[in-house]
């Protein structure tokens, strides 16, 4: 197969990619894209599937295309904190190439562009713009890191579960009104949440029931809920909503 057909079928396939717009992808051009594409190998994860395990060394690299991924480590006494959130456009080759604390396992389906590490070091090398766009993907993740530091250093439960409420609408599932309200799918269980925002269970279901009481959101099922009033939701969260 000659390169101009090679690279007509990559662009052709990430054409129709969630993520061919955002994160990573979002950032290269077709030429550079194609480039790319044409070195990963399609795999998919099924919901809780563990693509990398705590204190392991895995030398791959990955781009998330469909899905969602957490990232997760243990206490001493055992308990899980889940520090960060994998989406679509998201690279995730700083966490999987080479000996990390950290383990990575996908919420719900999720299907990845997998790269041998030797292979995405040389697409680095010879591209210039996937260079650039790492290094927006690394500024990005500390952001990530430094905002959710702040939301479980600053705030009680309720306001850490009012921020990600709506900090989920950029990256889940989301159906706006037009009342100026949506309705938001939740892709994390309840324990997922709770172990994000450094809580229990039993708290963000208090929390989510609080807020149906208060007029805020209206529970539709167990993963959706509308978000009534966004405004009032962010009360006392505009700053970190806007850094």
């Amino acid at each position: 197969m000659t390169a101009p057909l090679r690279n007509a079928e990559a662009i052709l396939h990430c054409a129709g990619c969630t993520a061919r717009n955002q994160g990573v992808c979002g950032s290269l051009s077709d030429r550079a894209l194609a480039r790319v594409a044409e070195r990963a190998r399609k795999i998919s994860c099924a919901a809780n599937e563990r693509l990398c395990e705590e204190d392991v060394s895995c030398e791959h690299i990955a781009l998330v295309q469909r899905g969602m991924l957490r990232m997760q480590s243990h206490s001493l006494a055992g308990r899980r904190k889940i520090t960060g959130l994998v989406s679509p456009g998201d690279s995730i080759g700083q966490l999987l190439n080479g000996h990390r604390d950290t383990a990575i396992e996908a919420v719900i389906d999720t299907d990845l562009c997998l790269f041998e590490a030797a292979t995405f070091a040389q697409l680095i090398d010879q591209e210039p713009e996937l260079r650039r766009a790492l290094c927006r993907q690394a500024e990005s993740w500390v952001e990530k890191a430094r905002r959710l530091s702040w939301l479980l250093g600053a705030f009680a439960p309720a306001a850490r579960l009012r921020a990600l409420l709506l900090l989920s609408r950029h990256i889940m599932p989301w159906q706006a009104l037009p009342d100026g309200g949506g309705v938001l799918t939740m892709l994390l269980p309840r324990q997922d949440i709770a172990d994000l925002l450094a809580t229990t269970q039993e708290t963000v279901s208090r929390s989510l029931h609080q807020f149906q009481k208060d007029g805020l959101i209206d529970i539709l099922n167990t993963r959706q809920f509308r978000l009534n009033d966004l405004d009032a939701l962010a009360t006392g969260l505009e700053e970190l909503l806007a850094s």
